[in-house]
């Protein structure tokens, strides 16, 4: 009598998900090709890997992980940009990803520049808009050369109302924009749109809608953050692309504050109608957060771990914590995931654009991907697949972060602290959530990327060149 099979599966899971239906006996074992590195890698990887230097790399990691494990922030007021947004200037306008001149942007973003001169009356015509750009009288900024974020495009000029987060743990402090209604949505900041409607809209929030948002931070001497985040998780969220959850816990938090406001009663419902109807509304809360914490750790001597990631259509950025606000960079992936419509395809989507993968950088979407399967059915993953690619996430962090326990991993912890020596050791890139954008703008759906490898790899060039005497 012939003895049923026993199979043993190495690598690719679908094998061992159709053997399964078929009832037969297997193991599914995760392996991967080892990673093949050029001799000039391996010598700089073997400096930053052995030795003293080593070890002092450990203890900046460590301090690094923990400065994002401990962060405590909190939503304390909502301000101009140009009030809390460094070097953001009159004449200045922040982009989002790496810097890059006008002439190579993507449509989206030289759209976002021309309206910011509209919106902030600086030009009255598109025409007189790229005169004064081509001039060289305006200054565009990079969003994470500042503590700020440019979600989207990041067109955020200096009379753009902002969502204020400090970091009581670290001191610092980051401005978000919040999301601009249920009407204009990505709007001016996050699609770089201008009409009359947009603007009037950004006057109206800056104006009406958001003081007695303001006054209920204040009261409460500061909204905490992290809880919601922590809680959120428990329910599905993963903080990048879902806040499901994280809405709902924060509309919670605020609604009977905002109920006891000495303020007239059609301004506080207002107010309160425009957060609990626009989507996502705490993302910009989860970016401030991640921002602040992230500040805490840039020009941290010796550490090799991740403090911004960010796109801007062309180029695609990491910084690292030794090497302060100094970029590197590679060809801006493509996104991959599920299409709003059937009528769009890869021809109508651009390369990664936008800095919210900074949440990423904090252990949250592509790293939380165990939290919320939701968001990875979305690429047609199952609930193992998303609990495989936090446990692959994990391998090239430094640590867990004990205060986002998940379900779907037995309560395990979230992990932390992406190390670029991991990275390359590993040949595990990091994987970031997010918005695909239409080259004519909007979005056209959800996916995710991978951070191109070379950006790690010149990353590691500039260390060890830093520290090579140090090296043993």
């Amino acid at each position: 009598m012939a003895e049923k099979l026993r199979i043993v599966n190495l690598g690719i899971s679908s094998f061992y998900d159709a053997l399964v239906n078929q009832d037969c006996k297997v193991a599914q074992i995760d392996w991967h090709p080892p990673v093949k590195l050029s001799e000039e890698l391996q010598e700089q990887l073997l400096k930053v890997t052995t030795g003293a230097l080593a070890a002092k790399i450990d203890e900046a990691n460590e301090a690094a992980a923990d400065m994002v494990i401990q962060a405590d922030p909190v939503w304390i007021d909502v301000k101009p940009a140009g009030e809390v947004i460094e070097g953001l200037d009159d004449y200045t306008v922040t982009h989002s990803g790496p810097p890059i001149s006008f002439e190579d942007m993507v449509m989206l973003h030289q759209r976002g520049m021309v309206s910011a001169c509209l919106f902030e009356g600086w030009a009255k015509t598109e025409e007189e808009a790229l005169e004064l750009i081509h001039s060289g009288k305006i200054k565009m900024i990079s969003a994470l050369d500042t503590n700020t974020v440019g979600a989207g495009t990041g067109i955020i000029t200096k009379s753009v109302a902002m969502i204020i987060i400090k970091d009581r743990n670290n001191g610092k402090i980051a401005a978000t924009f919040p999301a601009e209604g249920i009407v204009y949505q990505g709007g001016f900041c996050g699609w770089g749109l201008y009409s009359e409607g947009i603007a009037e809209n950004l006057r109206h929030m800056k104006e009406y809608l958001l003081p007695p948002m303001a006054e209920v931070a204040k009261a409460k001497g500061g909204l905490p953050i992290k809880p919601i985040l922590a809680e959120s998780m428990v329910m599905g969220d993963e903080n990048h692309t879902r806040q499901s959850a994280a809405d709902l816990l924060f509309e919670h938090q605020i609604t009977m504050d905002m109920m006891k406001l000495d303020m007239p009663r059609d301004q506080v419902m207002a107010s309160m109608q425009y957060i609990v109807e626009t989507p996502r509304f705490f993302h910009c809360f989860g970016q401030g957060a991640s921002r602040a914490a992230m500040l805490g750790n840039v020009g941290r001597e010796y550490s090799t771990v991740v403090t911004a990631v960010c796109g801007n259509g062309v180029e695609f950025g990491i910084k690292i914590a030794a090497m302060g606000d100094q970029w590197f960079t590679a060809p801006a992936p493509m996104m991959e995931g599920r299409y709003t419509s059937s009528k769009y395809t890869i021809d109508d989507q651009i390369p990664w654009c936008g800095d919210s993968c900074v949440v990423e950088c904090a252990g949250l979407g592509g790293l939380a991907a165990a939290a919320s399967p939701i968001v990875c059915n979305l690429r047609g993953m199952k609930l193992k697949d998303a609990i495989a690619q936090t446990r692959e996430m994990e391998k090239i962090c430094v640590k867990k972060n004990y205060n986002y326990p998940i379900p779907n991993m037995d309560f395990d912890f979230l992990p932390v602290g992406i190390d670029i020596r991991k990275v390359l050791q590993t040949g595990i890139s990091p994987v970031i959530h997010g918005g695909m954008f239409n080259k004519e703008g909007g979005l056209i759906g959800a996916g995710m990327a991978r951070i191109p490898m070379e950006c790690f790899e010149k990353a590691m060039a500039a260390f060890v060149a830093k520290y090579e005497k140090e090296a043993v």
